[in-house]
């Protein structure tokens, strides 16, 4: 071999050697490994072994949909945080290998990836952490970058989504899944508040009446079910409405009212990958009595609900919301869990909202008249040092300088319970605040001021 040859190449090898020691020297990017495969959530209803549907009943094969978080794309608009102590989990412990400043996220409802990270970069969240396949390492698709930001009023918020993931049930099912997480920072804090939301759900289209009508179902928080009376919630509207962030939803019920006719709702079926559920509506043809609601005070008031939510006592299964249009009810026993009530006297337009509302029954061919009104104020007083305490007794009188909690409960003569009165005398709704007064043992004000509201 050429000796000229044999030297150059002796010297390339180690200008190699060398830029290999110095880039080792240096800080590595995060070294990810491979991507967790994408998952199928298409499945073919008729692959699925469901029973034949009764004659004339409504079918809906509902399809799995993730939502993307977007400004104007359908939204659950409900959020949960949960707290937990710190825990290094594998996940962790691989992540803070390649990225420094994280803040960790807990949700007890992901199994093996309970614990999950926000990157940090000049005190604002730049990214999310989250073990999609459950399995302690980091992958490529494991890091997501934010949906939505905004920085105002001395708040920082962020938005991220996760792609579809896997998430194992209780019942050992799979269960395909997608969820966000809002990130908060109020004031320059250090700490984040974190409020997880569902990010996925279930749809179909069928006919009702002649017109195509599509059906969606919300899960009942993580657990993955969307078919869980009493807790998972549906919308139902004609095909052509549109559909943008904010739609009126109600609690899923075994008996709903579409267009003034009540259906019974049946599930098949279960929501998991390779497996759909589906959907049936039949006619209600049980016999329904009619509802009203009679508000009584020191001077005669007119009233009417605005909407009130009523739920079944015999079957937690039947859960209505109902308006000031709807007076009719299927026959059974229920109770008025909360409602809104706008009244008037001779010179005045009011508004209130109330929970805890009284329970009733509803007979065939009659109508069932709740009274409710004639309010009572009581304020507690207690230590404020001890307000989470689960023993701590009210009290009637106090040392000076003590600081102390005040809280107002308005109960009615159904034994509900009163929260805001608005003054609908004009186009913008003023609430009435109860005024407090303080005094000393000898009836001389000490303070005085109106009660806040929350």
């Amino acid at each position: 071999m050429n000796k000229t040859v044999f030297g150059t190449i002796i010297f390339v090898a180690l200008l190699i050697f060398i830029a290999f020691l110095l880039k080792g020297s240096k800080t590595e990017p995060p070294q990810f490994s491979e991507p967790v495969s994408a998952i199928d959530t298409e499945v073919d209803p008729n692959i699925m072994d469901f029973s034949e549907p009764p004659e004339g009943a409504i079918v809906f094969d509902m399809q799995y949909r993730g939502l993307g978080g977007g400004e104007d794309e359908l939204r659950y608009n409900s959020y949960w945080g949960f707290g937990g102590q710190e825990k290094e989990t594998p996940f962790i412990k691989a992540l803070k290998k390649n990225v420094k400043d994280i803040k960790l996220v807990y949700n007890p409802n992901y199994e093996n990836a309970q614990w999950s990270a926000i990157e940090m970069k000049k005190d604002k969240p730049v990214a999310f952490y989250f073990d999609l396949n459950a399995d302690g390492e980091v992958s490529s698709n494991e890091k997501f970058l934010p949906i939505h930001e905004e920085d105002s009023a001395g708040r920082i918020t962020a938005e991220f989504v996760t792609p579809d993931f896997i998430m194992n049930s209780k019942e050992g099912d799979k269960i395909p899944f997608r969820t966000l997480l809002q990130v908060n920072f109020y004031n320059q804090s250090s700490s984040p508040s974190c409020m997880w939301s569902p990010s996925c759900v279930l749809e179909g289209t069928s006919t009702i009446n002649g017109e195509q009508t599509k059906l969606i179902l919300f899960s009942n928080g993580f657990n993955g079910s969307f078919g869980d009376f009493g807790r998972s919630a549906y919308y139902l509207k004609n095909d052509k409405e549109k559909i943008g962030r904010n739609i009126s939803r109600h609690t899923l019920s075994s008996i709903i009212n579409y267009n003034g006719q009540f259906y019974n709702m049946k599930l098949e079926g279960t929501h998991a990958q390779d497996m759909m559920v589906r959907v049936l509506l039949e006619k209600y043809t049980g016999s329904a009595g009619e509802l009203a609601v009679k508000l009584v005070g020191n001077e005669e008031l007119t009233s009417e609900f605005t909407n009130a939510s009523i739920k079944g006592t015999k079957s937690g299964d039947i859960n209505f919301s109902i308006s000031g249009k709807q007076d009719k009810l299927p026959v059974s026993e229920y109770k008025l869990n909360s409602g809104y009530i706008n009244y008037s006297t001779q010179n005045n337009k009011w508004r209130l909202n109330f929970t805890e509302g009284p329970e009733f029954k509803i007979n065939t061919d009659e109508t069932t008249t709740i009274e409710l009104g004639k309010p009572v104020l009581t304020v507690s007083a207690i230590d404020e040092g001890k307000r989470y305490e689960s023993n701590v007794k009210e009290q009637t009188v106090y040392a000076k300088g003590k600081t102390i909690l005040l809280s107002r409960k308005v109960i009615g003569t159904a034994g509900e319970n009163y929260g805001y009165f608005w003054n609908n005398n004009s186009n913008r709704s003023e609430s009435i605040k109860p005024e407090i007064k303080i005094v000393d043992s000898d009836g001389k004000e000490v303070a005085s001021s109106e009660m806040e509201y929350g």
